[in-house]
């Protein structure tokens, strides 16, 4: 997952070189479009790989999509032209999609049962640190030069990861038990069970939640730095910016996660998006550089932290044969907003309005985000292990829908 941050973020630590690049002579609103096409590639990849995952494991999954990765970040440090460094964010956003509906259910079935949410919080946090080592890469070793190194070290890393995953890396015991106990009915697996009453609702709630989220942490990563420019600030300044906003995500997505693990999940999220909200709101004053920095920390607990809690809340609301296909469908529609983060951003800095209200459109994600979190039913708790049999309704369970807690 440091591998997988490392390489989502990299286009944003770079976004300034490439600006500067002159052979390729790149526009805003262009760098905007070839930030867009790694969360296109997400998309596809979240759509099209949970279904595998959920037939045929986990581990093979995320195998795949680390060679997918590194032959993608390869792509864009050769690339002699903007098409086909394009490209190569393209088949990064594949394969970075295609690892999240694999490791999200994995840590799931292999966590403890109280402990589901700090566990994929120590997981999760290895996106943030990869990003924030993608930050101080371009940050100490690029120094004006061309963003190639920074792409290169990120496909150097993925070869030497490959070995390692593959000898350390466990199958999912639950997940091997559930399609191996005896054959299963085609509506009780993968997408056709997420996609049918009683989990539909409870899909489409999530699939915005998750566009919301995913449009706050691609557009802060893609633009942070521009912005801060925009504002005032140096370019080494503002690259330390992006750093601290993914180490925000790092201290705070483990607190919130131990705070899920207690109370529920409709909790953090809210407080979440509140919290980043507010902290991209307050990024557009005029505060001492100290300040600042704590500000971007608070963002980066809130606005990209939430997305963890999301994953889990996901993972406990479906049975283990449609967990996989049900985290890659929500997170391949939500990859919408991560579509829409990088473009909306390069519009609204070619927009040229004053820098107070480059932040301010930046927090409306958040906000909504907050507001389709309180109108969420009360904290999941954890679901029965079901062994890969299709999870009797939720209101057989309890009495009470999912969907109707959700919505």
């Amino acid at each position: 997952m440091t591998l997988e941050g490392f390489d989502l973020v990299a286009f944003g630590a770079t976004t300034p070189l490439l600006l500067h690049h002159r052979p390729w002579h790149l526009t805003v609103a262009l760098v905007g479009l070839l930030g867009s096409l790694t969360p296109i590639g997400m998309l596809v990849g979240s759509l099209l790989v949970g279904q595998f995952t959920d037939r045929f494991g986990r581990r093979r999954t995320s195998l795949v999509s680390i060679a997918v990765v590194s032959a993608g970040m390869f792509a864009c440090a050769v690339a002699p032209g903007p098409s086909l460094f394009g490209a190569g964010r393209f088949v990064v956003g594949f394969g970075v999609g295609a690892i999240y509906p694999a490791m999200t259910p994995l840590i799931f079935e292999l966590a403890p049962e109280k402990r589901k949410n700090l566990y994929s919080g120590i997981v999760q946090c290895g996106t943030a640190i990869g990003g924030s080592f993608a930050a101080l890469t371009a940050n100490t070793m690029l120094r004006g030069h061309g963003f190639q190194l920074e792409y290169l070290v990120g496909g150097l890393a993925g070869l030497l990861l490959l070995p390692l995953t593959y000898a350390w890396l466990p199958e999912s015991t639950e997940h091997h038990r559930a399609v191996s106990a005896s054959p299963l009915a085609a509506g009780s697996v993968g997408v056709r069970l997420a996609l049918k009453p009683p989990y539909l609702r409870s899909t489409l709630v999530f699939s915005v939640m998750a566009a919301l989220s995913f449009l706050l942490i691609f557009g802060m990563n893609t633009w942070l730095p521009q912005l801060m420019q925009v504002a005032g600030r140096p370019l080494r300044s503002s690259q330390t910016f992006l750093m601290l906003l993914n180490l925000g995500a790092t201290v705070g997505g483990l607190a919130m996660a131990l705070l899920a693990d207690r109370v529920g999940s409709k909790g953090p999220v809210t407080a979440a998006f509140v919290l980043g909200g507010a902290a991209i709101t307050a990024m557009s004053t005029k505060l001492p550089l100290a300040v600042l920095d704590g500000i971007v920390f608070l963002g980066g607990c809130g606005a990209v932290g939430v997305q963890g809690l999301i994953n889990v809340y996901i993972s406990r609301s479906y049975p283990v044969t449609a967990r996989a296909s049900a985290v890659g469908v929500a997170l391949g529609v939500g990859r919408i907003g991560a579509i829409a983060g990088p473009t909306l951003g390069g519009w609204i800095l070619a927009a040229d309005l004053a820098a107070r209200w480059n932040f301010v459109l930046f927090a409306v994600p958040a906000v909504l985000g907050a507001a389709l979190a309180l109108m969420a039913g009360g904290p999941s708790g954890p679901m029965p292990r079901d062994h890969g049999r299709p999870a009797p309704a939720p209101q057989e369970r309890d009495g009470e829908s999912m969907a109707g807690r959700i919505t």
